[in-house]
């Protein structure tokens, strides 16, 4: 069944190894996105299928479309649908802010019927015999310039069989049909807390960025957008700015060197007191003693911090005060007294302190709001008639394997 204008657009992914002449062989993922009416496609290959990267690239669809369709269907991946109760799908609650924002209604198809996907499925082989046929990419960044011209001159202008027109024609016809864009776009970088460790770096994607080396043992919030990673103190003043290494990368560190404690020993020493100060009296006479008894005590004075990311503050002070009392000037020492006087933090407790300093989550206002029975519907359209399903799914010379929702 043909959809009517603005009535319904069609989004999935689809996973390929490709060989980068610059880059080597990488895993990547074709994001797409169709109106049901007049075909036209956006798409763009990403490295990864989760929430973040899900929601930017429907904003980018959305705009690079010129609205919104009224809803749209999708297989059941997990950014979308949670899960079924009874057979009704139960949508993942931060995908249904998003829709709101936006105005649409998601719809999951009938599980185990991805044929009722075809408009979105079928593009894909269309693009794996066109897009990919007899053509090298240098990188991700190659791939998607390439992409975007594609669109623009190959696959907008096509004439579509048993249709009539392009999807460029169709979808000038459509575009009045399409909900207009919100004022403001969703932001969809996430927020996530890390504790700086004792190199002065937090850890993202098996790396670690730097911050200004007084943050060391602190639990910060870190916002992680697409190419860029931002930190922030516990005020939400920001303190790091990084560039975001590739999902490739693996055990590198990113340092500014303003970051860096200065070389000379006594302000390092003024930073160090400056720390343990705010740990109180036991602090203060806990570095003292560690200075003096150890070789290395700036280190394991910087060690012993980090651990208020496992422990209160409060536990931390009890066992330093207990350390001096013992005369214990050491880290394994006060970790000692922690793993048998006190317990973990837990995650929620690790960020109580933290999180009701943030800003709420940017982009909840939604445009017009819909019921929570409407995102509870279970979309069944038939499969088009005109439509074949999917005839290659996965890697580019793999096996053909579905690949799992993310």
């Amino acid at each position: 069944l043909e959809t009517s204008p603005g009535a319904q657009a069609q989004m999935d992914y689809s996973t390929y190894d490709l060989d980068f002449t610059a880059e080597g062989r990488r895993r990547v993922h074709a994001f797409s996105y169709i109106l049901g009416y007049s075909r036209r496609q956006y798409l763009r290959f990403v490295e990864s299928q989760d929430m973040a990267t899900t929601l930017r690239e429907h904003v980018r669809a959305f705009e690079h479309l010129g609205g919104v369709a009224a809803s749209c269907l999708y297989d059941n991946m997990k950014v979308v649908v949670s899960g079924h109760e009874d057979g009704v799908p139960i949508y993942n609650p931060r995908f249904l802010a998003f829709a709101t924002h936006y105005g649409f209604r998601p719809l999951a198809c009938r599980v185990r019927r991805p044929q009722t996907k075809g408009k979105v499925e079928r593009p894909f082989w269309y693009v794996e015999t066109s897009l990919f046929n007899g053509r090298t990419f240098d990188s991700l960044d190659h791939l998607n310039e390439t992409t975007a011209w594609w669109l623009a001159h190959v696959a907008d202008v096509r004439e579509l069989r048993g249709l009539g027109g392009t999807p460029a024609e169709r979808h000038r016809d459509e575009l009045p049909h399409l909900i207009p864009l919100p004022a403001s776009a969703y932001e969809v970088a996430p927020m996530v807390y890390r504790t700086v460790g004792v190199e002065g770096t937090v850890s993202y994607g098996q790396n670690g960025y730097s911050v200004p080396w007084r943050y060391i043992g602190r639990v910060l919030p870190v916002r992680v957008g697409e190419r860029e990673l931002i930190i922030y103190d516990p005020g939400l003043a920001e303190i790091a700015r990084h560039a975001l290494l590739p999902n490739v990368a693996r055990g590198q560190r990113v340092v500014h060197p303003e970051h860096r404690p200065r070389e000379e020993a006594r302000q390092r020493q003024a930073e160090l007191e400056g720390r343990y100060a705010e740990l109180g009296e036991p602090g203060r006479q806990f570095l003292e003693g560690l200075l003096r008894a150890q070789r290395y005590g700036k280190d394991q004075a910087r060690r012993v911090l980090v651990l208020l990311g496992t422990y209160t503050r409060k536990d931390l002070i009890a066992a330093l005060e207990r350390a001096v009392r013992y005369g214990a000037y050491s880290h394994a020492a006060v970790e000692r007294i922690l793993s048998v006087q006190a317990r973990p933090r837990t995650l929620l407790e690790s960020l109580a302190e933290e999180e009701r300093r943030l800003p709420p989550w940017p982009g909840e206002d939604p445009v017009s709001p819909r019921p929570t029975s409407d995102y509870q519907a279970l979309g069944e359209p038939e499969p088009d008639a005109d439509e074949d399903p999917k005839t290659i799914v996965g890697e580019v010379g793999g096996d053909g394997a579905v690949p799992e929702d993310p």
